[in-house]
């Protein structure tokens, strides 16, 4: 009996339609109508199979999509193309004809932007409308923004998208939303997404980004506006909240008001230090970075020009011009987080901290050994900072001087360095010799712990500079000072995406790999 023949028909369309692509979803229907006449007539019949409606596929091609459409509800997709084979003001004349039957509407276009928003200014509120998504592809275009939808109160809508978009956002009178993302809007302000805000308590994914606009009032607000910058907005139903480039205060305010007891990723990218937003114990901020964090087991720390934090579901990322300056903030905002967490202690998880074309000193890693618990450790290179990276692995295999010394990172397990030098690797080799070697009646007047055998060491070269010397030789060497833990070698590539690591030990007994 034939697979159509042994489930509902039902469920064999939506089969059916899980098997159509995005991009291309008239040819790959008219592929599966060449299985057997049986899926040709089933395909034909089901016309919701044939509702996404896109310029993807050219002219000819979404004209039949809308024709097997029948009465299903729609989604419009208008996305320009560089040969211009569909026009704006066509393609919406034609599916302007069905506009009841919309149900979702994307527009991304540069020069056929103007023309695509002109149509849909002139329309009412299709009434089955759900999702709007409008990226213009290039700078925003210095233009007054466009009023969708004839001003009509845009009340059904539950998903809205707009990047780089002139519209005129208060216009819609957005409400009861379940997603929001916005990007490099022009002229938005905190007044209106604090509006959208309190008026949409199911949103579930909130994205702002790069709104220069949005920046608090100096003076309270006339009139009786559906909100307030010194009380909570209520999301109970807030699981994702990523801020990207945001002015300083807005970005203080949404840490600080925003109550999501259910949030699960919280995202915070800056270009200005942060801690002090952190610091305040007059918000909900405490109580939504503990959900986010709840259950983590381990975190990650980068540090390059700027840094970025990341346990559970929070990510908090910085951007600034100097390392020195980063590494500064970078200890605040830990103490402030720490702080901030409840039921999770920061100092005591396992971390992984990658120094990518960064340059730590012996305070830096000092610190980290005192106040953290690094078990990963992972170099990034790049050949003028050779000569730093040099200064800084013996470090790691001996005690430190003074009247306190500690071994630096006695917790760490996995290694992995990008080597760009040679010089690099016997100073490996020697390093972890040295920490292997360490016993405690060689150093009676050591604080803290001695260092942990490794159990994994990965060795990139990802750089363009070529390896001076046998390869095969050093990984021996390696090998033998790692003492049992296992050796990973990634090879040659010009980005972190090249060959896939394989294990020191297959590749000296002969195991092909790719």
């Amino acid at each position: 009996m034939p697979v159509h023949d042994r489930i509902p028909r039902e469920i064999f369309e939506i089969i059916l339609h899980l098997c159509v692509g995005f991009k291309t979803p008239v040819y790959d229907l008219e592929n599966l109508q060449l299985v057997c006449r049986s899926w040709r007539d089933i395909v034909a019949e089901a016309s919701f199979l044939w509702s996404t409606i896109t310029t993807l596929e050219g002219p000819g091609v979404f004209h039949k999509a809308l024709r097997m459409a029948k009465d299903s509800p729609l989604d419009i997709i208008f996305i320009e193309l560089v040969h211009g084979d569909v026009q704006a003001k066509d393609f919406f004349g034609l599916t302007g004809n069905k506009i009841d039957q919309w149900r979702s509407l994307e527009i991304q276009a540069s020069e056929d932007m103007e023309d695509a928003l002109a149509f849909i200014q002139t329309q009412n509120l299709p009434p089955k409308l759900e999702i709007l998504q409008v990226h213009y592809e290039w700078d925003t275009p210095e233009a007054a923004d466009a009023v969708l939808f004839r001003g009509t109160p845009a009340t059904g809508l539950k998903h809205v998208e707009l990047i780089r978009a002139s519209i005129n956002i208060p216009s819609l009178r957005l409400s009861g939303l379940k997603s929001l993302i916005l990007r490099q809007i022009p002229s938005i302000t905190a007044a209106d997404i604090a509006t959208i805000l309190t008026n949409s308590p199911t949103l579930e994914t909130l994205r702002l980004a790069q709104l220069n606009d949005a920046v608090l009032p100096t003076k309270p607000a006339t009139g009786k506006p559906n909100y307030s910058f010194h009380s909570p907005i209520q999301l109970p139903s807030l699981i994702e909240l990523r801020l990207n480039g945001l002015p300083f205060h807005f970005l203080g305010f949404l840490l600080w008001n925003l109550v999501a007891p259910q949030l699960r990723m919280l995202e915070v990218i800056a270009k200005h230090p942060i801690a002090q937003l952190l610091a305040t114990d007059k918000s909900h901020l405490s109580t939504t970075l503990t959900s986010v964090t709840s259950g983590a087991r381990e975190y990650e720390i980068g540090l390059y020009g700027g840094y970025e934090i990341i346990t559970g579901g929070l990510r908090i990322v910085l951007t600034l011009p100097s390392v020195r300056g980063s590494m500064d903030d970078f200890k605040e905002t830990f103490d402030r987080l720490s702080e901030q967490l409840r039921g999770l202690a920061l100092e005591d998880l396992p971390l992984h901290i990658r120094f990518e074309y960064c340059e730590p000193g012996l305070s830096d890693l000092e610190w980290f050994t005192r106040r953290t618990n690094v078990t990963w450790l992972t170099f990034f290179n790049e050949q003028p900072r050779t000569q730093h990276i040099m200064d800084v692995i013996p470090l790691l295999g001996r005690p430190t001087s003074g009247p306190s010394p500690i071994w630096l990172l006695p917790q760490l397990e996995v290694f992995r360095i990008d080597l760009v030098s040679t010089k690099i690797r016997s100073l490996i080799v020697d390093m972890f010799k040295a920490r292997h070697a360490a016993l405690p009646d060689s150093f009676p007047d050591l604080r803290g712990a001695f260092p942990k055998h490794l159990k994994e060491v990965w060795l990139f070269h990802f750089s363009n500079y070529p390896m001076s010397s046998p390869l095969e030789e050093f990984l021996a060497e390696f090998a033998q000072a790692a003492k049992g833990a296992d050796v990973y070698w990634a090879g040659r590539g010009s980005g972190r995406g090249g060959r896939k690591p394989i294990r020191y030990a297959d590749l000296a007994s002969g195991i092909p790999h790719r």
